[in-house]
C-alpha cells in the first residue's frame, strides 16, 4: 500500500479548512479510513485531567460510543498506548492480555489493530487507532503512515484539547450517562433502578418533573388521605390519654391539612408540570415562610408543623413510588448510599440485577455479599443524583466498575447479548456439579460454600458445595428489629444443616462490627476495625453468645454436622472462654434432656497476632479457617473501605504469601485442618497460587464455584509450583499477579480470570 507525501498534504489542508471540531475529526477519521483501506479509524482524546481518554471519533465503531468510551491511561491497548507513548501494532488485538473489550463500540469482530500516539510539544493529546478484520499484523509502511500523520495531526488536535469544545460537542451527542466506580462484584446486570432508601427529607428533594400529571395529582392525594388516616387512628387510639398540649397539635395537624392552600397549591404545581414531590417541597416551603416572617414566637414555631406534616405526607408519596414499581414483575437495579442485608432480603433474589452504591469499596459488606449472591455491583459510584433517576432504565458493569442511565436501545441490546452468552456458559458448567474438583495431576481440592441469607441455603447443593466453610450467622441478626430469640435461631440454623446433612456446617458465631452493624444496636467507634467487633463484642455480651450457642447445639443435637467457627481471635484466653461457654451450654441441655454430641471448634485467623500464636492456640482448636478479606486488611493495615487507600489493598501482596505459608506450615506441623475462605477464594488467579501453596480446602461462593472448579480441572499443581518460586522474590502485588495470569489466557479465560472460556465442554 503506497501513500504518497502529496496525499498526507491533501490530507492535512482538507483538515485545516474545517472549523467546526467535531466535523474535522469525522473528517480526520473517515479520510483515513479510506486511504488506508481499513474498517476502523478512531480518535481518542485525553480528558482535560489528562488522567484518561475519551472516543472523540470514529468511522466503523458504532456512533452511540463516541463521548461515552472512557478508558484511564494505561486502561486496555489505548490506555497503553497513551502510558507508554509508543506505537502498538497487533495481528489478534482481543488476544493480548492489555485488551479490554468495551461493549458500546461493538469492536469485538476487528483483529488487527494499529494505534500511535498524538503528541504536541512532548504533551499528550490523545492516540489515533485502526482496525481491521483480517489477522495478522499492518505492515511497516501502514505504521510509518499513521506516526506521520499523527506528528502532523498533532498541534491540529492539541488545539482542540486546550479549548476543551471538544468535550461539550461529543458528550451531548446522546442522552444516556456513564457514571464510573470501584468493582463490587462482576458481571453485567439491566434493570429499572429501585432506590432502597427512599424516605428523603423535604431538603433532599431536587427540582423533577412529570410526563403524566393526573397520576401525580392521583397519587399526592392518596398520600395526603392517608396522612389523615394515621392523625385519625392515632388520635383516636389515645383517646383522653392524650395531654391537652399533644391533642391540640392533632387538630393543627388535621386543619393543615384541609388547608386549600396546600392542596390546591400542590396540584395547581403539578399542572405546571412539576412532580408531585417537587410540587409538595415548594408548596410546603412557601406555607412555611409566611409563619416564619411572624414576630410571635408560636406563630413562628407553626412552620415547624408545617415542616412535619409536609415530611408525613413526603413519606407517604415515596411508598407509593415503591408500590407502583413493585407492581410489575421486572428486574431491578438496586441503588443507594449503602445497600445492607436486609434490604437485600427484602426482594425475591431473581428480581435483583445488579447494585450501584454510591459509597462503599470492593471489600465493603455489601460488595462481599453481591459476589455471594452472583448480583453485579459497582461501588462508590460518583456524581450520579439517585433520586432523580429513579425508575429509569440502568445497566451495572460490574467487570468494568460502571453503571450506565438511559442506555440507548443498541447499547442495551447489545449488554443483554452478553448476559444470556454468561448465563450460557454457567449453564454450561453445571455438568460440573456432581465432578470432584482435582486437578490434572490429581490433587483433590474440596470447595465449600459461603451462606447466610435465609434464602441462600441451596444454591450451594445446586452447583457441587462439599458443605459450608462459613455460614454468616449475623445476617438473621442483620435482618431484624432485635435480637432474634434463641427459637428462632434454632429454627434458622436447624434448617441449614438438615439442607446440607451429612455434609459438614461451619458456622460463625455472631460477628459484627467494622462495616457490619445491627440497626437496633449502634456501635460508634472513631476506629470500628480495631474495636468492639467479633468476639470482642460477644464475650462482652455474654447472653447473646449463650443464646447463640445453644441453639446452634439443639440444631446440632438433631442433625449431627455442626461446625463451630469463632471470628477475630487474638488472644489465648478468647478461644477458652468459648470453649467454656459451649462445654456450659452443652451440660445445661443435657439437664434438659437434649443429648448433644460435642461439635468441633474451629477459629478464625484474620488478626496477625491469631497467626503468632497458634502454637498456643492449637490445643484449644479443631480446625482453622483463613479469613482472607480481614487478614489483608490487617496485614496491610488498609482500611478496605477508605477509597483513598483501597487500591493498596491486594490479597496477592507478597506480605500476605509470606503469611499463607506459614500458616499453613504451622498448621500441617501441629495436625490442624486448615481452609481458606473470602474473596481470594473466588479470584481465579489467586486461586492458582493457593494451589500451588498447598491449600487443599476453600470456601467460597456458591455462584462462583462452578468457575472455580472448572480452573481446578484445567491445571497442573506441578505446572505453578515454579511460578510460585518465582514469586517469592516478587516485591508487589502486580508482580506475582503477572506471573500467574498468563496461566489463564493460556486456557481461554480473561486476564483477570473473570470470564472463563465461551466453550468450556474440554475441561
Amino acid at each position: 500500500m503506497h501513500h504518497p507525501l502529496s496525499t498526507l498534504t491533501s490530507l492535512v489542508e482538507q483538515i485545516a479548512r474545517t472549523q467546526d471540531p467535531t466535523a474535522m475529526m469525522s473528517t480526520i477519521v473517515q479520510r483515513l479510513s479510506e486511504l488506508l483501506n481499513v474498517e476502523v479509524c478512531s480518535i481518542y482524546l485525553c480528558t482535560p485531567e489528562r488522567d484518561s481518554l475519551i472516543l472523540a471519533a470514529t468511522q466503523g465503531l458504532s456512533p452511540t460510543a463516541v463521548g461515552h468510551v472512557q478508558l484511564a491511561v494505561n486502561e486496555g491497548l489505548v490506555g497503553n498506548i497513551a502510558g507508554s507513548l509508543s506505537a502498538v501494532n497487533l495481528a489478534d488485538a482481543p488476544s493480548d492480555d492489555r485488551f479490554v473489550y468495551i461493549p458500546e463500540t461493538h469492536e469485538m469482530p476487528y483483529h488487527r489493530f494499529l494505534g500511535v500516539p498524538l503528541l504536541h510539544l512532548r504533551k499528550l493529546v490523545g492516540v489515533l487507532v485502526i482496525q481491521g478484520h483480517q489477522r495478522e499484523p499492518f505492515s511497516e509502511e501502514d505504521e510509518a503512515f499513521l506516526i506521520t500523520v499523527a506528528s502532523q495531526l498533532g498541534s491540529t488536535l492539541y488545539q482542540l484539547h486546550r479549548d476543551g469544545e471538544w468535550m461539550s460537542d461529543v458528550q451531548d451527542a446522546s442522552p444516556f450517562r456513564r457514571y464510573r466506580g470501584v468493582k463490587g462484584a462482576p458481571g453485567v446486570g439491566c434493570g429499572r433502578l429501585w432506590l432502597v432508601h427512599p424516605q428523603l427529607s423535604l431538603s433532599d428533594i431536587k427540582p423533577s418533573m412529570t410526563s403524566n400529571p393526573a397520576q401525580q395529582k392521583s397519587d399526592f392525594i392518596d398520600a395526603l388521605d392517608s396522612v389523615k388516616e394515621e392523625l385519625e387512628s392515632g388520635s383516636g387510639r389515645l383517646g383522653k390519654h392524650l395531654p391537652s398540649d399533644v391533642s391540640a397539635l392533632f387538630h393543627v395537624y388535621k386543619l393543615m391539612l384541609q388547608s386549600p392552600e396546600l392542596s390546591d397549591g400542590v396540584k395547581s404545581l403539578i399542572s405546571e408540570g412539576a412532580s408531585a414531590e417537587w410540587a409538595l417541597k415548594q408548596t410546603i416551603d412557601t406555607m412555611a415562610s409566611m409563619f416564619e416572617k411572624s414576630d410571635d414566637p408560636y406563630m413562628k414555631a407553626r412552620s415547624e408543623d408545617i415542616y412535619n406534616i409536609g415530611q408525613r405526607i413526603l413519606n407517604q408519596l415515596l411508598e407509593r413510588d415503591q408500590q407502583v414499581l413493585e407492581a410489575p414483575d421486572e428486574p431491578l437495579i438496586l441503588g443507594g448510599e449503602l445497600i445492607s442485608i436486609a434490604d437485600l432480603a427484602a426482594f425475591p433474589q431473581e428480581r435483583i440485577q445488579g447494585l450501584v452504591c454510591t459509597s462503599g469499596s470492593t471489600l465493603s459488606h455489601t460488595a462481599i455479599v453481591a459476589n455471594a449472591l452472583g448480583i453485579p455491583a459497582v461501588m462508590g459510584v460518583e456524581g450520579v443524583e439517585l433520586e432523580q433517576n429513579r425508575g429509569a432504565k440502568v445497566i451495572v458493569d460490574g467487570n468494568r466498575a460502571e453503571c450506565i442511565i438511559n442506555p440507548p436501545q443498541a447499547l442495551l441490546g447489545e449488554y443483554k447479548r452478553m448476559i444470556d452468552q454468561e448465563n450460557r456458559v454457567m449453564r454450561d458448567l453445571e455438568r460440573l456439579r456432581n465432578m470432584p474438583a482435582e486437578t490434572l495431576d490429581n490433587v483433590q481440592i474440596q470447595l465449600l460454600t459461603n451462606t447466610g441469607l435465609l434464602a441462600d441455603a441451596t444454591p450451594g447443593l445446586e452447583r457441587g458445595a462439599q458443605g459450608v466453610g462459613l455460614y454468616r450467622s449475623e445476617i438473621p441478626f442483620m435482618v431484624h428489629d432485635s435480637f432474634p430469640t434463641e427459637q428462632e435461631q434454632y429454627r434458622i440454623y436447624r434448617n441449614v444443616l438438615k439442607a446440607y446433612s451429612p455434609l459438614p456446617v461451619s458456622m460463625r458465631t455472631l460477628d459484627i462490627g467494622g462495616d457490619k452493624q445491627l440497626p437496633y444496636f449502634e456501635i460508634n467507634e472513631s476506629n470500628p476495625y480495631l474495636g468492639w467487633r467479633g468476639i470482642r463484642f460477644t464475650l462482652d455480651n455474654t447472653q447473646l453468645l449463650v443464646t447463640q450457642v445453644r441453639a446452634m447445639l439443639r440444631a446440632h443435637a438433631e442433625c449431627g454436622n455442626l461446625k463451630v467457627l469463632v471470628p477475630m481471635i487474638s488472644r489465648v484466653d478468647e478461644i477458652i472462654a468459648v470453649r467454656e461457654i459451649l462445654e456450659k451450654a452443652s451440660e445445661a441441655l443435657k439437664r434438659d434432656g437434649i443429648e448433644v454430641p460435642r461439635p468441633q471448634v474451629g477459629m478464625m485467623i484474620e488478626v496477625p497476632s491469631a497467626m503468632l500464636l497458634l502454637p498456643k492456640l492449637a490445643p484449644h482448636i479443631d480446625f482453622v479457617s483463613v479469613g482472607s478479606n480481614d487478614l489483608t486488611q490487617y496485614l496491610l493495615a488498609v482500611d478496605r473501605n477508605n477509597p483513598r487507600v483501597s487500591n493498596l489493598f491486594d490479597n496477592m501482596h507478597p506480605a500476605m504469601l509470606v503469611a499463607l505459608e506459614q500458616i499453613l506450615d504451622t498448621c500441617r506441623r501441629l495436625g490442624l485442618p486448615a481452609s481458606l475462605c473470602g474473596e481470594m477464594a473466588s479470584d481465579p488467579v489467586a486461586v492458582l497460587m493457593l494451589i500451588a501453596i498447598g491449600y487443599d480446602t476453600l470456601s467460597l461462593s456458591a455462584y462462583n464455584i462452578p468457575k472455580i472448579k472448572l480452573l481446578i480441572r484445567s491445571v497442573r499443581r506441578a505446572d505453578l509450583l515454579p511460578l510460585l518460586d518465582k514469586a517469592r522474590d516478587c516485591t508487589d502485588e502486580s508482580q506475582i499477579r503477572a506471573l500467574f495470569e498468563p496461566v489463564l489466557v493460556n486456557l481461554g479465560w480473561s486476564a483477570d480470570g473473570r470470564q472463563p472460556p465461551q466453550d468450556s465442554s474440554a475441561a
